[in-house]
């Protein structure tokens, strides 16, 4: 799962920023709100990066063990999965 690569839907819209994350399922009307975390996650999600590297990444950024990082990532991930938000997909 760590090589997966994570793909957000066609039909959500985000908008982030240093405050945090809104993101706006058009097919399903939801609105969901996110902290600066969440809004980081969803650039590297945009960027079509796997959970191997975002985790990295995060663990980086916020001066973090990479475990915490995966950890957080994956609960937050499988939120957006479970909404339809986010797909993950084999890399080639």
């Amino acid at each position: 799962m760590d090589d997966a690569r994570l793909r957000p839907s066609d039909a959500v819209t985000a908008s982030a920023s240093e405050d945090g994350l809104i993101l706006l399922d058009l097919d399903g009307g939801l609105v969901l709100a996110s902290n600066a975390v969440g809004a980081r996650i969803w650039q590297l999600i945009e960027e079509q990066r796997t959970y191997a590297q975002i985790a990295q990444q995060l663990a980086q950024e916020f001066a973090i063990g990479a475990e915490r990082a995966s950890q957080d990532l994956r609960v937050f991930v499988a939120s957006l999965v479970e909404r339809g938000l986010v797909s993950e997909e084999p890399c080639a």
